[in-house]
């Protein structure tokens, strides 16, 4: 694999980044995780990680969930490797042997939370992103992205509404990218006015206790799904997670009449209210076993979609062992796509516990 971006140069650039906003910004030394990384090469040798995995990389956020991620998000297969308080310029500099050396198909990145506490500013964040995106494309052009929105916490309550330019930024960022999504953990780990939550914290508040990143981890996981789940060997299943509100399935057989066209798919819905709004689907190449999952569409005589008929006989509450049926219509005639922006609406909500 060829390498375009000498360490030098970055060292250059980011050790000292010029007046923004009539600030000097002074970036922290990237040879103070020297250590961590040989550790992480050594681990490496002893135990030479999969390819093609998703690669979970950043700062403390992620380095205190290293030891427990692959539980945690099991059956996807994860390389954590995250790292003291690293900052975006940290995960640039050491790119070669910390990114691209495993080829993931996907990365999941926490930073910004630090380089905020370091004095660097939203703009010069957001900048050193878009030359990180610039090396996952050259080096890895099939790689998706996923950006962890910078989560709240009370030590850096006085940093929260920068955090919030960081995070629309990401957003952003990741609106003009099909293969750049941004996961806003930020919104599920406040309270319902927009509030700290001390319950979510260490006592440093400002790492999250077990209760944190039960959310954290809930977070992530739907976000997954439906783009990296088709990729696993095991199934993730049919999931509803209270934490989004979101109902995704990994494998769900997709046929229409009257073309009789099967299709194996995943498929995601927010509930809202008492609908459920179908949010995402990707075509898959299966490799469990066939999608029990169903939907059943019919077309019109124009090909537009009549009705759906959505049916599952093994949906989990997320954390829960009950087994649910669940199916749900949605009809052109009662939830018309043109007068929902878009969107298609399932409603007639039944379910009962499986036996």
């Amino acid at each position: 694999m060829n390498r375009h971006f000498p360490l030098s140069l970055f060292v250059c650039v980011f050790l000292l980044i010029g007046p923004t906003q009539g600030i000097a910004q002074t970036q922290p030394d990237p040879a103070r995780y020297e250590s961590s990384i040989l550790a992480f090469e050594a681990q490496d040798s002893l135990s030479p990680p999969p390819n093609h995995a998703v690669l979970l990389v950043g700062s403390s956020s992620i380095g205190l969930w290293n030891e427990h991620a692959p539980a945690d998000l099991s059956p996807f297969t994860v390389i954590p490797r995250g790292f003291g308080g690293s900052v975006m310029n940290d995960v640039i500099y050491y790119f070669d042997r910390i990114v691209a050396k495993y080829n993931p198909r996907a990365i999941v990145l926490y930073e910004g939370d630090n380089d905020l506490a370091w004095g660097l500013s939203p703009e010069t964040i957001l900048n050193q992103l878009n030359i990180l995106v610039d090396m996952i494309k050259l080096e890895l052009p099939d790689t998706r992205l996923y950006i962890l929105s910078v989560k709240p916490s009370i030590a850096r309550a006085n940093l929260w509404a920068l955090a919030q330019e960081v995070n629309a930024g990401f957003a952003l960022r990741a609106e003009s990218d099909e293969k750049i999504f941004h996961i806003d953990v930020d919104t599920f780990l406040l309270d319902e006015s927009g509030g700290f939550r001390a319950d979510l914290y260490l006592t440093d508040f400002l790492h999250l206790n077990a209760a944190g990143y039960d959310i954290w981890v809930d977070v992530i996981r739907a976000a997954l799904t439906v783009q990296e789940a088709p990729l696993e060997n095991s199934s993730v299943g049919t999931n509803f997670y209270l934490t989004t509100s979101e109902l995704i399935s990994d494998c769900v057989n997709l046929t229409s009449e009257p073309e009789s066209e099967s299709l194996p798919i995943t498929l995601s819905f927010n509930l809202i209210e008492s609908q459920l709004v179908m949010t995402d689907f990707v075509s898959r190449n299966s490799k469990t076993s066939q999608c029990s999952d169903r939907l059943a569409v019919t077309l019109a005589e124009d090909k537009s979609v009549e009705s759906a008929l959505y049916w599952t006989e093994k949906l989990y509450i997320r954390g829960e062992s009950t087994k649910y049926h669940l199916n749900t219509e949605y009809s052109s005639t009662r939830n018309p796509v043109s007068e929902n922006g878009g969107k298609f609406i399932f409603d007639q909500i039944d379910y009962s516990v499986a036996e």
